[in-house]
């Protein structure tokens, strides 16, 4: 048998060898076949010594060449989105939560509208929304600033004289800060879902039991309209009182959810720079780090951001919570 045809055979990764590789082995292959016997050997013995040596010698060529062949590298293996949103959840649900006899969340809300002026106007607001004891529910939205965005706007905006652009702080004297929506429906998920902070604080933190639950309180027939509510109420429940491991549960029912992608690096638009739980019309930005909720943003057709609400904080504390002077409306009881 051809003995660089045994090489070949259980080395076929190996690259070919030069000529001069070959004809060196051969060489010696054939020199060490050819060796006449050691005296007193038998002459029968002379074939097995030739082949044993034959053998030898070709596995000292099979170990030559694989000390010459270097050893490919290890690439790294990639994570992609859906895992490091998996991981970002696990972290979540494992994060104790602070004390305290109040929770409540703080977004800056930010829209990018057209003006009637030759510039584009960028508005900003303050939204809050508390729970307490004794069913007590408080919120209120305070306009903080309106102004162009753009350079060109900006200057444009300048060569006016720079006037005062509405909603902002001082626009209205009479109303500096309202509510923004019926404060009775502040633990309203979706439509026929409206729990008890106790009830949403028992919900299940495993995905598919959350679905169940949250299911149960669907009164849609159609499997399409089924899941858009389902979408609805987790939207919602991942910037409410829930436990961290009902909102971690949330994520994944969201990543999984019809027309949704899982991307890494969104564009930061407002300052949102993370995970992003993607849909035709929105997406939800989430730290990959901690899995803490950034906040949403909204796009346009062509995949734009102009609208964002950004978390600036959420949690339970102590701190009762203080609506601005004059507020109208802004403490109820659920």
């Amino acid at each position: 048998m051809n003995e660089f045809q045994v090489i070949d055979s259980v080395m076929p990764d190996v690259p070919p060898s030069s000529a001069e590789q070959l004809a060196a082995a051969r060489e010696r292959v054939f020199a060490a076949a050819q060796a006449p016997p050691r005296s007193g050997a038998r002459a029968g013995g002379r074939r097995w010594t030739g082949m044993a040596l034959v053998a030898a010698a070709v596995v000292l060529v099979v170990g030559a060449v694989v000390a010459l062949v270097p050893r490919p590298e290890a690439g790294p293996v990639a994570v992609t989105p859906l895992r490091k949103l998996e991981a970002a959840a696990a972290r979540l649900a494992a994060t104790p939560e602070a004390g305290g006899r109040y929770w409540r969340r703080d977004v800056e809300q930010v829209m990018r509208t057209k003006s009637d002026r030759p510039y584009q106007v960028e508005e900003r607001a303050v939204d809050v929304l508390a729970f307490g004891p004794d069913r007590a529910v408080y919120g209120w939205h305070e306009p903080i600033s309106s102004k162009p965005y753009t350079p060109e706007g900006l200057k444009a905006w300048r060569r006016e004289g720079s006037p005062k652009l509405c909603p902002a702080r001082g626009c209205d004297t009479n109303l500096p800060a309202y509510s923004s929506a019926d404060l009775k429906l502040g633990l309203e998920l979706a439509d026929g879902l409206k729990p008890t902070l106790t009830e949403l604080r028992a919900l299940p933190t495993e995905p598919v039991a959350l679905r169940s639950r949250l299911l149960e309180s669907c009164a849609r027939e159609e499997a399409a309209e089924r899941e858009a509510w389902l979408r609805e109420a987790v939207s919602g429940l991942i910037s409410s009182p829930a436990t961290p491991g009902t909102r971690a549960a949330a994520y994944l029912l969201l990543a999984r959810a019809p027309g949704a992608e899982v991307v890494d690096g969104v564009a930061g638009t407002f300052g949102l720079d993370g995970l992003a739980v993607r849909f035709a019309t929105e997406q939800i930005v989430i730290d990959r780090g901690t899995g803490r909720l950034l906040g949403k943003q909204g796009l346009t057709p062509e995949g734009a951001v102009w609208r964002a609400e950004i978390v600036r904080s959420m949690g339970w504390s102590d701190v009762r919570p203080v609506p601005p002077a004059g507020c109208v409306r802004c403490t109820a009881r659920l």
